[in-house]
C-alpha cells in the first residue's frame, strides 16, 4: 500500500483509535465487516494495525524489557540514589532519585538504559536522545541534568523530575473549557517550535509525553525516538528501524507508518491529533 491519501487518513484514523483498545479478535473482526464496503479502510487499518502489533512483539513496546523494581531502589547510580521507579518502557526503566552526596536537595527523575539493550542500536538510541536533550532549554521542554554509565556499564540520563498529569487528563479532571485548552496547547506548540528551531523532531507526541504540572504549566518529555534534522534538507539524518517500531499509530503522521521522509511536518500532525482530542 501507497502512501494514504488524506482522505482515507482522516476516516482511518478515529478507526485506528478504536481498534488499538479492542482485543486482537475484536481488531480481526472488525476488519472483515469492512471488506466489502469498504476495501480501502479495511486494508489501511489491517497495516497500521500490522505496525503496532511488530512493534509489541519486538519489545519496544511498554509491555517490555522491564527492569525489576526491587533490585534497584534504594540503590547508588553515580551521585544519585535511586527512590522508587515511577515508569518503564521498552528502552528501560525511569526513576525517582536524589543527589547521594547531598551537594543539593531536590529529586530528579534517573532514566535507565534497559541492560539487554546496552550493545548496539538501543544504547546508540539512547546516546542520542542525551545529545538531542542538551541542545534544548525551553521552559515546557524537560531539562537534562547529567548524563553517566553506571559499573554496570548500564547508560544513564539525569533529567528534571515533573510532578504533573498527561495533559488530556488533566484538562479532562478539571472540565477546562475550550479556551483554557487552548492555553495549554499553545504552551505545546510554542516548546514544540523550540525543539524544532534546533533542528529537533520529536517524533512521538501524545498526552502521555506532555505532563502538565499543578501551576498549569506544560513540560514536554520522552526524546527516547527524537531525531535531527538535516539544515541544507529539512529531513531527518537518520532514520532507524527501532524508532519506526517505537511510535505510537494513532499519533503517526501517514509518512511515519509508510517509512517516508521525516520532517517537521510529523510534529505537526501529532499537534493536530491533540488538539482535536
Amino acid at each position: 500500500m501507497g502512501l494514504l491519501d488524506d482522505a482515507l487518513w482522516r476516516r482511518l484514523s478515529p478507526l485506528l483509535d478504536r481498534a488499538l483498545e479492542l482485543s486482537s479478535q475484536e481488531r480481526s473482526a472488525l476488519v472483515a465487516t469492512l471488506l466489502d464496503s469498504e476495501p480501502d479502510l479495511a486494508a489501511a487499518l489491517e497495516e497500521a494495525l500490522a505496525v503496532h502489533e511488530r512493534a509489541a512483539a519486538s519489545g519496544f513496546l511498554a509491555s517490555a524489557a522491564r527492569t525489576p523494581a526491587r533490585s534497584l531502589a534504594g540503590q547508588n547510580l553515580g551521585s544519585y540514589q535511586l527512590i522508587e521507579r515511577i515508569g518503564a518502557g521498552g528502552m528501560g526503566s525511569v526513576w525517582r532519585a536524589t543527589r547521594a552526596d547531598g551537594r543539593f536537595e531536590g529529586e530528579v527523575a534517573v532514566k535507565l538504559l534497559h541492560p539487554s539493550l546496552i550493545e548496539g542500536e538501543g544504547a546508540e538510541r539512547f546516546r542520542r536522545e542525551g545529545t538531542i536533550l542538551s541542545r534544548l532549554t525551553h521552559p515546557g521542554i524537560a531539562r537534562l541534568y547529567d548524563a553517566g554509565v553506571s559499573e554496570a556499564g548500564q547508560p544513564y540520563l539525569v533529567l528534571e523530575l515533573v510532578d504533573g498529569e498527561p495533559i488530556d487528563r488533566y484538562a479532562d479532571a478539571r472540565r477546562l473549557d475550550v479556551g483554557a485548552r487552548l492555553v495549554l496547547f499553545l504552551q505545546v506548540a510554542e516548546a514544540v517550535a523550540s525543539a524544532h528551531s534546533s533542528l529537533v523532531v520529536h517524533r512521538d507526541l501524545k498526552p502521555s509525553n506532555i505532563l502538565v504540572d499543578r501551576d498549569g504549566r506544560v513540560k514536554l518529555l520522552d526524546f527516547g525516538i527524537a531525531t535531527l534534522l538535516d539544515a541544507a534538507s529539512g529531513e531527518a539524518s537518520l532514520r532507524t528501524q527501532t524508532a519506526a517500531r517505537a511510535l505510537t499509530p494513532q499519533y503517526a503522521a501517514p509518512e511515519q507508518l509508510e517509512g517516508g521522509p521525516i520532517t517537521t511536518a510529523v510534529d505537526v500532525y501529532a499537534l493536530g491529533v491533540l488538539l482535536y482530542e
